[in-house]
C-alpha cells in the first residue's frame, strides 16, 4: 500500500490569488478510499443515482472506448493503493474485481455489455466525482463524459460538451489568468504523472450535492450572525486530481470532496485568524462568485473572535 499522502484536507487556508496550483501525486493515490465514511457516501451515491440517474451522469457514446480503459486503470489503481481493500485480475479480456468494503466480487468482461457507463461503474466503487475531458486543444479541450454527485453549485448538462475556459467562464478571472495555463496542463499531462490540486469555498448547507436544483440559498445567508456561523457556515474542500490516460486522448479530473463546520476548525485561533485574512485579501468579485458576500461581515466578527480566544 502506498502510504504518503500529500493532502490534508482542512489545512490552514493560505492564499487568496486565483492560481492553478497543480503538484505530482509522486505515487500517492488518486483515490481517497476513507473507510470511515466510504459506505455512507457510497450510499448517497447510489440513492442519487437511482432517484434520477441521467441528471448525475452523463456521457457521449464517442467516449466509450476511452471509459473502458478508464475503468481496467481505475480498478488497477485501487487494488495498487489499497490491496486490503481491492483486488482485481484480469484474465484475457475478462476482470475478476473484489471489492471488500463492500463484500463485492464481479466480473467484467471488458468491452461487452456492462449494464452501466464504464465510468458510472467505477464511480460506484469511489468516493470521488469522476469526469472525463478529452484532450483535444482545437476544441479547448471539452468535457465528454462524468459521473457527477456531489457538485457545488452546477450540474452536467450545463457542462456537457464545453471546452475548459467555457466550464469555468463564471470564474472571475479565470480566462484573463488561467484558462491558457489549464489548456497547457491538460494538454502536456503525461500518463503515470499524475498531479492534484486543492480548491475551497464557504458554503451554509453540509450536504454533499448541492446540485443547482437546490435552488438559491439566499434564506440561509440571511440567517447567519456572528453567534451563530460556527455552526452554519460550512468549509468545503475539493481534492482534485487530473490523471491522462495512456491509448486514449483523455484526461481523468477526481474531485474528492471534505466538509466541516466552521465551529469544528475554528477550534485552532491560527485557522481562524487565517480564513479571515484571507476573506479580507480576496477581490470582492471572487466573495461573490463563492456566494460569501451576504454573509461576509458577521463571518468576520465570528472569525475575529474566535482568533482572540487565542491571545487570551
Amino acid at each position: 500500500m502506498v502510504e504518503s499522502w500529500p493532502f490534508h484536507p482542512f489545512a490552514i487556508p493560505s492564499s487568496p490569488v486565483l492560481r492553478i496550483g497543480a503538484y505530482p501525486l509522486h505515487g500517492s493515490p488518486v483515490f481517497h478510499v476513507d473507510p470511515n465514511h466510504y459506505h455512507a457516501e457510497l450510499a448517497l451515491k447510489r440513492a442519487l443515482l437511482a432517484a434520477d440517474h441521467s441528471y448525475y451522469v452523463q456521457a457521449y457514446p464517442e467516449s466509450l472506448p476511452a471509459q473502458w480503459e478508464l475503468l481496467v486503470w481505475g480498478v488497477e489503481e485501487l487494488a495498487r493503493s489499497y490491496p486490503q481493500w481491492f483486488y482485481v485480475e484480469q484474465r484475457d479480456t475478462e476482470l475478476h474485481w473484489e471489492n471488500r468494503l463492500r463484500g463485492e466480487t464481479a466480473i467484467i468482461r471488458v468491452g461487452e455489455e456492462l449494464g452501466l457507463w464504464p465510468i458510472d461503474w467505477l464511480g460506484r466503487q469511489v468516493q470521488e466525482d469522476l469526469l472525463l475531458i478529452a484532450v483535444d486543444e482545437a476544441a479547448g479541450h471539452p468535457l465528454i463524459a462524468g459521473q457527477l454527485c456531489f457538485p457545488n453549485r452546477w450540474c452536467l448538462a450545463d457542462k456537457m460538451g464545453l471546452p475548459m475556459a467555457m466550464i469555468h467562464g463564471p470564474v472571475p478571472g479565470f480566462n484573463a489568468h488561467l484558462a491558457a495555463s489549464t489548456n497547457q496542463l491538460i494538454a502536456r499531462l503525461q500518463p503515470q504523472r499524475p498531479v492534484w490540486r486543492r480548491n475551497w469555498s464557504l458554503v451554509v448547507l453540509p450536504d454533499l450535492d448541492l446540485s443547482p436544483r437546490l435552488g438559491a440559498l439566499d434564506r440561509q445567508k440571511a440567517a447567519i450572525t456572528a453567534e451563530n456561523a460556527g455552526e452554519k457556515v460550512f468549509y468545503r474542500v475539493e481534492r482534485q486530481t487530473l490523471v491522462r490516460m495512456v491509448r486514449h486522448p483523455v484526461v481523468l479530473f477526481t474531485v474528492r470532496t471534505y466538509v466541516a463546520a466552521l465551529a469544528e476548525l475554528t477550534t485552532d485561533p491560527q485557522w481562524a485568524a487565517a480564513l479571515a485574512r484571507m476573506l479580507r485579501q480576496l477581490d470582492p468579485l471572487m466573495l461573490d462568485y463563492k456566494g460569501v458576500t451576504p454573509y461576509l461581515h458577521p463571518l468576520l466578527a465570528y472569525l475575529d473572535r474566535q482568533a482572540m480566544s487565542g491571545l487570551q
